[in-house]
């Protein structure tokens, strides 16, 4: 007998069959997206970490607010939030299992799954706002199956998934500008022209009004300027366009993001995953950068960082993995390659730059990053999300005792 659980979930792959099955799947549940006030993120970058910035700002005002995103980092649950607690697991399991048969007829993929079962806790708890992260593009991604929206945010337009998206930035952009509906309320980031250039024309044939992220001033490592208020945080430089992105799509919601409340929120933000510190003695930063231009962001916030910087890095074989791992190699003092057991990574191992090593077992790479970087160095554990996910785990497993460190 199927056991029908999160691991079996896990194991469906993602079907890329349009938005018709779970569109059908929904209409058979009485469309539980109807009455959600959803505020939909898409981007290249930076989209968790928008997503992470709002709904701490939402909940300061107190407001519940639900959040889906992905990929997870922890358990499989925590794509699925209400003001960051994850579904509970028998709930997980309840709507999984009442609708076992609507999902095996549509034959829904994992982030097909998760989104449904996502709508339906959400209407039964009735958050004041949902959150959602598209997946891959916008047009064609299975959050974009919202007829109104309270907001759409575009985060950053560059090259990923060209496969699918395409190679040209417009392309890409036009993607990206598929969730807009019509008379709706969009704000961008800070995009490429070209790319900027096609938001606008998509946002005008929709009737919909476009707003462009202000910029902000930075004033020092960790504050920065925005709308003439002055905010702290944590984390990397490139959360400050992140934590401007939230605060300015706040402010479109008619919060008063000058206040108390949303400047505590903002400092005390933290996105798991994104230049996370995990540990000391060495410092272990953890960043999910996985494309180009996340890598470059992440190497502007190597400033300051004590002295040895080690990297570990590992991509997925549909990246740009040698041009990045180029990128690293030239700005840290020691570059070690690494792979892990996923469908996506490339069987053959990777070409590594001059001086790098690649050590095939990534929990050794870990460790002998860490006997590199010595106690007073730093490493930097960076790349798939997958990978981070996995060193996150099993670096909390060390610290409980769980594991040995060397085994």
């Amino acid at each position: 007998m199927t056991m029908y659980n999160a691991e079996w979930v896990m194991g469906r792959k993602n079907r890329y069959h349009g938005l018709l099955p779970l569109q059908e799947a929904c209409r058979q549940t009485g469309f539980p997206q109807s009455g959600l006030k959803i505020i939909h993120v898409a981007g290249t970058n930076g989209k968790g970490s928008t997503v992470n910035f709002l709904k701490d700002i939402l909940v300061s005002q107190g407001f519940r607010v639900g959040t889906f995103t992905s990929p997870h980092l922890t358990d499989h649950r925590d794509r699925l939030r209400i003001n960051g607690e994850w579904i509970p697991e028998d709930l997980f399991l309840k709507y999984l299992n009442d609708n076992i048969d609507l999902i095996l007829e549509y034959d829904l993929g994992m982030f097909e799954i998760d989104l449904l079962i996502s709508l339906l806790w959400f209407r039964d708890e009735k958050p004041d706002y949902v959150i959602m992260e598209a997946g891959l593009g916008g047009r064609l991604d299975n959050t974009n199956i919202f007829l109104k929206k309270e907001l759409e945010i575009i985060t950053t337009i560059s090259y990923d998934h060209t496969n699918v998206l395409g190679e040209r930035i417009q392309q890409i952009a036009f993607e990206k500008a598929g969730i807009i509906t019509p008379y709706s309320r969009c704000t961008g980031g800070y995009l490429d022209p070209h790319a900027e250039k096609v938001i606008r024309l998509q946002a005008c044939r929709r009737h919909a009004s476009y707003m462009p992220l202000p910029s902000y001033r930075s004033t020092g490592r960790n504050t920065f300027v925005f709308l003439g208020n002055e905010y702290c945080m944590q984390g990397a430089q490139y959360q400050k366009a992140n934590a401007c992105m939230a605060l300015y799509a706040a402010k479109i919601l008619g919060i008063d993001i000058s206040s108390g409340e949303v400047k505590e929120a903002v400092s005390e933000s933290m996105w798991a995953g994104r230049f996370e510190t995990v540990s000391h003695q060495p410092d272990i930063i953890l960043d999910g950068a996985h494309n180009e231009e996340g890598i470059r962001s992440l190497i502007r916030s190597f400033s300051g960082l004590p002295k040895p910087l080690v990297v570990v890095f590992s991509a997925l074989k549909d990246k740009p993995g040698r041009k990045m791992a180029e990128l690293l190699n030239e700005n840290c003092d020691q570059l070690y390659m690494t792979r892990f057991d996923n469908p996506r990574m490339d069987k053959n191992d990777p070409e590594i730059p001059a001086g790098s090593r690649f050590i095939k077992d990534w929990k050794e790479a870990v460790r002998t990053a860490e006997e590199t970087a010595g106690k007073e160095g730093t490493v930097v554990i960076a790349g798939s999300l997958y990978l981070i996910s996995l060193v996150r785990a099993y670096l909390n497993e060390e610290k409980s005792g769980i594991a040995e460190k060397f085994q």
